[in-house]
């Protein structure tokens, strides 16, 4: 059967799977898993991506995330190709180290979420690689007990629904006499994991959000913004590099490139600025919805009146 297109919804919830090419490691020593974490910071920082568990196994990946504005593949392509270099020239070996294609699970949220953790952080114990999820380095399960943010993983979301480390220790713990769940991989469509229609539902927001992008030109969905914000948009696309228009400019730029899919180019191009200005924008806007909520908010607001 033909492998079927990735469809591309912001905030899609995903259980990624990468694996080695031709089931060969992609990591041979400890440097080279914290390349990958390295990495795996990087580029979900610079694509807005909310992770929730991840395991590096010696011949494959697990991640179970959100996207925001960008497609997954933006952030995988650049993860993967970064971590490839490094892999080649720190074993002196040439050609793709990862299968062309990774598996990407889009899966309903509400139903899944707790259970995809627990199942990812203990595949190092399915595996025989540790007793107990706790010992093996390589996965988010230690940044949960610990219970404070990395650069990489902020396990406060699903902390608070169970209630605190203690409760999610006991959560992962209940799940160790789990075996392989096939039903986690043999999904819908080959690529949606939910309740009866879950799959329909996202192919049609899909289609809407494309259709949506399509009629709306870039200048409509600005002046939207705009008003919203209580600002003219002449204002935004001006000299004026007061704090409060800054601040603005670059709340319209982050809702228009990572929630809206609109291209940083012609973003940059329509509001007079060259494309690294409104990446730095976009990128300084992201640093600081990390800690503080409120922005998070006002753009999920302006992403819903577009």
């Amino acid at each position: 059967m033909a492998r079927r297109p990735r469809l591309f919804v912001p905030g899609l919830f995903y259980h990624v799977i990468v694996r080695g090419n031709q089931k060969q490691k992609t990591f041979l020593v400890d440097q080279d898993y914290q390349a990958y974490l390295e990495r795996l910071a990087k580029y979900r920082k610079k694509y807005d991506i909310v992770l929730y568990a991840y395991c590096l196994m010696p011949n494959h990946v697990h991640l179970l995330l959100e996207t925001s504005g960008e497609p997954l593949s933006k952030f995988m392509q650049g993860l993967q190709q970064s971590y490839t270099q490094y892999f080649n020239r720190a074993h002196q070996r040439v050609g793709h180290l990862f299968q062309g294609r990774y598996q990407a699970i889009v899966c309903e949220k509400e139903a899944y979420l707790l259970a995809l953790v627990r199942y990812i952080h203990l595949n190092p114990v399915r595996a025989g690689r540790a007793r107990m999820p706790e010992q093996y380095e390589y996965s988010g399960h230690g940044v949960y007990l610990k219970g404070k943010a990395t650069e990489v993983l902020d396990p406060a979301p699903v902390l608070e629904l169970l209630g605190g480390r203690g409760a999610y220790r006991r959560f992962v713990l209940d799940g160790i006499k789990e075996g392989h769940k096939e039903e986690y991989y043999q999904v819908e469509d080959q690529r949606f994991l939910g309740a009866r229609g879950f799959g329909e539902k996202i192919k049609g927001q899909a289609e809407r959000d494309k259709k949506r992008i399509a009629k709306k030109s870039l200048g409509a969905a600005l002046k939207e913004l705009a008003r919203e914000l209580k600002i003219s948009p002449q204002i935004l696309m001006s000299p004026d590099r007061g704090w409060e228009i800054s601040r603005a400019r670059a709340t319209v730029a982050y809702t228009l490139v990572r929630r809206l899919g609109y291209r940083v180019s012609e973003v940059a191009a329509y509001m007079g600025r060259d494309v690294a200005t409104v990446s730095s924008l976009i990128s300084r806007l992201s640093n600081r919805m990390e800690s503080q909520g409120q922005i998070s908010q006002k753009v999920a607001r302006l992403t819903r009146i577009v």
